[in-house]
């Protein structure tokens, strides 16, 4: 599936985007057409079984003073895996431009894979960017000390899950919270271990 959004003069768009295995190609153009226009998209990827998916999202800051924020986490179980590459473009001429992009995959099991390449293009002077990428598997340390306290190893890595995911989850709507919580939790009672 292909998007294209123009967001125009000091418009604000906030976009929340949840995968569960239902897609196998998503890919976002976005186009900051006009001074002042921002884009929020945040997104939350949760893999299971053998789902995969091939990601992409092009931010195309065109004028003055515009913003991107565009964050993704995912959670990822079984064989599932998650190919994201990101790119945002600063153009001439979008002076005051800020624009962040980063993409943050968590392994459940020693199947699941995740690529996440963010990337910037910038040909403007006088702009904010930054990228940040990391995919790496749950903490020894806080699983150990979670099950120290007395929690089962599956409420224990819950637990984790949830408090990497927290902070995409606190954004979302309502109902794809709902939908993303009763993953999460069939995904911890059939898949991990």
């Amino acid at each position: 599936m292909h998007k294209e959004i123009i967001i125009k003069e000091n418009e604000h768009v906030f976009l929340p985007v949840l995968w569960i295995g239902e897609e196998s190609q998503l890919s976002y153009d976005i186009i900051l057409a006009e001074k002042g226009a921002k884009i929020t998209l945040l997104g939350l990827l949760v893999g299971k079984d053998s789902h995969k998916i091939d990601l992409k999202t092009t931010i195309y800051h065109q004028n003055q003073d515009t913003q991107s924020e565009i964050i993704f986490k995912g959670a990822l179980t079984d064989a599932s895996s998650v190919n994201y590459q990101g790119l945002v473009k600063i153009e001439p001429g979008a002076k005051g431009t800020k624009a962040w992009l980063a993409a943050h995959l968590l392994l459940l099991s020693n199947k699941a894979r995740g690529i996440a390449i963010p990337s910037l293009e910038i040909l403007e002077n006088d702009i904010k960017a930054g990228h940040a990428t990391t995919v790496g598997r749950v903490n020894d340390l806080e699983l150990f000390y979670l099950m120290s306290r007395g929690l089962p190893k599956q409420t224990a890595q819950l637990l984790i899950v949830e408090g990497f995911l927290q902070s995409i989850l606190e954004k979302f709507p309502e109902e794809l919270i709902e939908k993303a919580k009763l993953e999460l939790g069939i995904m911890n009672r059939n898949h991990t271990k």
